[in-house]
């Protein structure tokens, strides 16, 4: 039997930039995780409400918030974009082996011995498919996948949202890492006698930064940060340099080079933790290549995130 097909001139791609402005609540910021110039994306919305006939959101000072009628298109929408990225990749499967496409958010603290494991099993167990790996800070990993562009990301301590599935791997300790010990203790510092001396870290969109720093802000301690730089290998070279200490998790401190003089002493006084998590967005229906690829995640990350 035939269905009658909807008689709105709408497309799925303004359902995308709906779902994102509404979630961000910003024009702005969709227009920057979406890549989209934002007179197009303020554009296409409104030809989205034409076809619907309705406001489906409030613009005011601060930036843009759904109306009813918005509220209860977005549930809608999740649905329908579901839906469709699920058809599509249904039709990617061939002979029911593993066969597709997987792009995945790796954050460049797991460090490069434990990504390169990671795409030896991929190849291994699925050969067939294909596979991209964004290597970025947790921050700009949690944008991507709120965009869709992403079908699971590995980070630390990614931001919730009501639009995100987050799995706990594993939590780790941090460590101080820098060309000299400091304090008496060769294997572990304290938090007093870290401010002490001049810090290299990434900016705030690091998941690390951000603990150190409520934990910091804790202790009535203030933070002696001298340099920013959101490159981790970068950060470890200039450390070896003798331009300043930073802090890293376990598995990035698994991945120096010990030929490089750095020494590595666990935080106490207090111990400062930090999860590792695998996120992915419950508006996407993953195929059955990209739930294996998120399983190996799981198996590879939560095993190598234990304590030393």
């Amino acid at each position: 039997m035939a269905r009658n097909l909807p008689s709105t001139d709408m497309d799925f791609k303004q359902i995308r930039y709906f779902v994102q402005v509404a979630e961000l609540g910003s024009f702005a910021k969709a227009s920057d995780v979406l890549d989209v110039p934002q007179p197009t994306l303020s554009r296409q919305v409104r030809m989205l409400e034409l076809a619907l006939k309705s406001s489906l959101l409030h613009r005011n000072g601060r930036g843009v918030e759904l109306t009813a009628a918005g509220a209860r298109f977005l549930e809608h929408a999740y649905s329908v974009l579901g839906a469709v990225d699920a058809a599509v990749k249904a039709l990617q499967v061939q002979d029911r082996r593993f066969t597709g496409h997987v792009a995945c958010g790796l954050t460049p603290s797991i460090g490069r011995k434990l990504i390169a494991e990671y795409v030896r099993r991929f190849r291994s167990e699925l050969p067939d498919a294909t596979l991209t790996i964004s290597n970025q800070l947790s921050l700009a990993l949690t944008e991507q996948l709120r965009a869709s562009r992403l079908d699971f990301i590995v980070a630390h301590d990614p931001i919730s949202s009501a639009g995100h599935e987050i799995t706990v791997l594993r939590s780790q300790a941090l460590y101080l890492v820098g060309p000299r010990m400091i304090g008496h203790d060769p294997g572990t510092v304290t938090m007093a006698e870290i401010w002490g001396t001049p810090l290299l870290l990434p900016s705030r969109s690091y998941a690390v930064r951000r603990a150190v720093e409520r934990e910091a802000a804790r202790s009535g301690i203030t933070s002696n940060i001298r340099t920013e730089v959101d490159v981790l290998d970068a950060i470890f070279e200039l450390s070896a340099e003798g331009f300043g200490h930073t802090v890293a998790t376990h598995l990035a401190v698994l991945g120096i080079n010990h030929r490089t003089g750095l020494s590595v002493q666990r935080i106490v006084s207090p111990e400062i933790q930090i999860n590792l998590a695998l996120a992915t967005s419950v508006e996407r229906n993953l195929t059955p290549l990209q739930w294996r690829a998120a399983d190996l995640a799981k198996e590879l990350f939560s095993q190598q995130a234990s304590q030393p």
